[in-house]
């Protein structure tokens, strides 16, 4: 290596003792290699002594300090030690004025550590360092040491120059699968339907047939070719359609100017039957990256937009791989890899075939939501809301007309009803029954002399509680349930109490903070407040009316201490979670037998409200439900939700449905007859 004879290229803010205190003493290597690795460590760039380049360009420590700066933010170092792992024998004659001075280089070997975005990254390399001269009239002497300095001092790949850049290889998004392996939500192939305008044959009649059959407006298409890039021969992109879609593709196919190229996105098999619980994803939104304080999103990546693809991101998306290179006119060396890990699948306890035989019963008109359990494990086998929306509207793009008519639309089909709560009238009893039972309030035979179809005490003011038919004697909880009466229900309320029944209903999950499910459905309530504060509000919450509200999965659910010798389950939604109970003995087995025999003859017996639920395919039991909308308890009713919530003969299925608006469809029947009919196809096939 050429000699520094004073054509050192220096920037001495610090020198770090490079000038020896007594004049005729040699300086050592070691003392300015150390200054300047302690300076190194530390960040302090433009400390680090003298330096000069190995190909002598004339580059400023300020520039060298800059670069170390420039680099290390780009690799996101923030920590760097070094260790001195070989050092050259010095010898020199200190006691010796008249031997040479030393102008040997020495070259030491350094293990360095540095930290990175995505790991420490480790390397040995030799530094070396020349001596530097001062020359007088009297003598030459070594004033200190002066570093050979390369950009692979840095790191070893940039020891010939160039850029440091990032590449992102990314996670592929976990699927999600029903309990038998079927697919709801998969990275399939899809067609990027495109445009060359150097085809057209007629142009206006070709984006006429392409308008209708990718559902965009012709002026959004028009707007598309008009970009100051589009020329002729090239393919302008529209929209992403998946390959299930083969009317769609076979129609564009016949259009001269529609190209396709193969591509691959999220699809959703099942289509507007899963669309709620599934959800769909979309571009990351200005929105979504103000609130991503972690920096996991960039723009144009994906992310859950509703449902399970929203509520289990964290664990569907996985993490992006990343690659740091340096890049040298396009030649790249690495330096440090991160593999991606793909995101996690999601097996669930849903099953397809009820969810999907659960959506048919709805038609068009219809607002409502259903759930189905399995009764003695807590899984959840559907969870239905109607009216739907096609999810591949979001992943491939959709006019704003169409967005527009969605939400327009008077039944609302973007509002996911399965995970709101609603009153749920009758079909609380059995609940009310089981609070009363619990409590030792009263017994299955206990009986209560109701007079005509009304009730009133002083306490209710010129408030009465209506029943819907009269009792032949006096009413138990068999002949209560049966006919539903209000009066009965009402009165066990107020024996009950107020405070005893808000804390006996914990044990069935309300206002339980140990009642947990996987799926953000909001929680159920007894009553708005922590209290019932009167007994007119208490003798509704008997029937399920007052400030009562629950989901439909909740309502399946709270009819599991019949099925489980007295014991509510936790629900499941995931194959991974496993059988777990929320409460223990809340019905003896006595309780349980009479709450069972009572909804067995909701649908058989001869005053049974569910009468419509008896077919020859499979015998059911249950409980109907109609909630009078009022703006107060004084007020006429203005709307009704029916209900239903029944089980078959071998318990394997619980199903709760309610529809909304069912005043002008028979009420509380209409429901069951949905209910009915779906455990009819559930069992023929």
């Amino acid at each position: 290596m050429k000699k520094m004879f004073g054509l050192v290229f220096l920037s001495f803010l610090l020198l770090f003792g490079c000038q020896s205190e007594e004049k005729d003493v040699q300086k050592h290597p070691l003392d300015d290699l150390e200054s300047f690795i302690s300076a190194w460590e530390a960040f302090g760039f433009s400390e680090m002594g003298p330096i000069t380049q190995i190909n002598e360009s004339k580059t400023d420590v300020t520039d060298i300090a800059a670069r170390y700066q420039e680099v290390y933010e780009q690799l996101g170092t923030d920590e760097v030690t070094v260790e001195i792992i070989y050092a050259p024998e010095v010898i020199r004659d200190e006691e010796d004025k008249d031997e040479a001075i030393d102008t040997a280089d020495y070259t030491y070997t350094l293990a360095v550590t540095q930290t990175t975005m995505i790991g420490d990254y480790s390397f040995e390399t030799d530094i070396t360092l020349t001596p530097v001269i001062e020359t007088t009239e009297e003598e030459e002497r070594v004033t200190g040491y002066a570093v050979l300095w390369d950009e692979g001092l840095i790191i070893p790949p940039l020891v010939g120059g160039g850029e440091i850049k990032q590449i992102t290889t990314e996670a592929i998004r976990g699927n999600i699968f029903d309990r038998n392996g079927d697919a709801l939500a998969i990275n399939g192939e899809m067609r990027e339907i495109g445009i060359d305008t150097g085809r057209f044959v007629s142009r206006a009649t070709e984006l006429e047939f392409i308008s209708k059959a990718l559902s965009i407006p012709v002026a959004q298409i028009e707007a598309v070719l008009a970009q100051s890039w589009v020329q002729d021969g090239l393919f302008i992109p529209i929209k992403r359609v998946s390959v299930t879609e083969e009317e769609t593709l076979n129609q564009l196919n016949e259009i001269p100017s529609v190209l396709s190229m193969a591509t691959y996105g999220r699809v959703y098999p099942e289509g507007e039957k899963m669309s709620h619980l599934i959800g769909h994803v979309g571009t990351v939104t200005e929105e979504d990256l103000e609130k991503d304080e972690e920096g996991l999103y960039k723009p144009d990546d994906v992310i859950g937009k509703r449902g399970l693809e929203a509520a289990f991101e964290e664990r569907l998306r996985g993490t992006d791989g990343i690659r740091l290179v340096v890049d040298s006119n396009g030649n790249r060396t690495g330096i440090i890899e991160q593999e991606p890990t793909d995101g996690e699948n999601l097996h669930l306890t849903i099953d397809k075939q009820v969810q999907a035989t659960i959506f048919d019963q709805f038609t068009d008109g219809d607002s409502g939501h259903a759930a189905a359990i399995d009764p003695h494990t807590g899984e959840t086998l559907a969870l239905v809301s109607y009216p739907s929306f096609d999810p591949t509207l979001f992943t491939e793009g959709m006019s704003q007309d169409t967005y527009q008519a969605l939400i327009d639309d008077p039944l609302t089909p973007l509002l996911n009803r399965f995970q709101s709560t609603y009153s749920p009238g009758s079909s609380f009893k059995p609940i009310t029954a089981m609070v009363g039972l619990n409590t030792q309030t009263f017994t299955p035979s206990d009986t209560l002399e109701i007079e005509g179809y009304t009730y009133n005490q002083p306490s209710f003011g010129n408030y009465n509680v209506r029943r819907v038919s009269l009792s032949d004697g006096p009413v138990d909880l068999h002949d209560a349930l049966v006919r539903s009466d209000n009066i009965f229900f009402a009165r066990q309320a107020l024996a009950i109490g107020a405070e005893r029944f808000l804390e006996t209903s914990q044990l069935l999950g309300f206002n339980n903070t140990d009642y947990t499910f996987s799926y953000p459905i909001r929680r159920s309530q007894i009553v708005t407040d922590d209290a019932i504060p009167n007994d007119v509000l208490l003798a509704d919450t008997g029937y399920g009316q007052g400030e009562v509200l629950m989901s439909s999965h909740h309502l399946a659910l709270s009819y599991t201490p019949l099925f489980n010798e007295g014991a509510m389950l936790q629900p499941r939604l995931l194959q991974s979670e496993s059988k777990q109970t929320l409460s223990e003995n809340i019905l003896t087995q006595e309780d349980i037998a009479a709450i069972k025999e009572a909804l067995f003859d909701v649908v058989h017996g001869e005053r049974g409200t569910a009468k419509i639920a008896q077919n020859d395919t499979v015998s059911l039991s249950g409980k109907t439900g109609t909630a009078e909308l009022k703006s107060s308890p004084t007020s006429e009713s203005q709307q009704e939700n029916g209900w239903f919530v029944g089980y078959d003969k071998d318990e394997t299925y619980v199903i709760a449905l309610m529809v909304e608006s069912v005043e002008s469809k028979g009420g509380s029947r209409y429901p069951t007859e949905k209910v009915t009919n779906a455990f009819i196809n559930l069992f023929s096939n």
